[in-house]
């Protein structure tokens, strides 16, 4: 079974006041194949200090774990996770994955992704998602 590690800075990140509330109950109530995961300050600093301290737990975690994969959107964190080799994919190309094997709605889930502070570029998720969407 696939295991996700979530960096304990991510979590706090996902459970702070300003995180719809969503987010932080699933947090709370992680499933059994995702764990939250200590990052130290020693790994942290290893990764420059211009990304925000979520990144680069997430990046330093990847790296330490030789991790198949690292889910990360910020621009600036994922040409550093490639300069370091490490395969990175985004919240839509995971969505993309749970479309292409079924388990994802994508007109349902475009109109909650919507509902959040996530931003993508609208030409961009028509590219990604044509397939599963309507001719407008």
């Amino acid at each position: 079974m696939a295991r996700i590690l979530i960096p304990d800075a991510v979590a706090r990140e996902l459970c702070a006041a300003a995180a719809p509330p969503a987010v932080s109950g699933w947090v709370a109530h992680l499933p059994e194949w995702a764990t939250v995961t200590l990052v130290t300050q020693e790994q942290i600093a290893t990764i420059t200090d211009d990304l925000d301290l979520g990144e680069r737990a997430a990046i330093a975690l990847a790296g330490a774990i030789r991790a198949d994969l690292l889910l990360i959107d910020d621009a600036a964190g994922r040409v550093e996770a490639k300069r370091r080799n490490l395969r990175v994919t985004g919240t839509l190309g995971v969505l993309r994955v749970g479309a292409e094997q079924g388990v994802v709605n994508v007109p349902d889930m475009l109109q909650k992704l919507r509902t959040t502070s996530f931003y993508a570029d609208e030409a961009l998720i028509k590219v990604i998602f044509h397939k599963w969407l309507r001719p407008t």
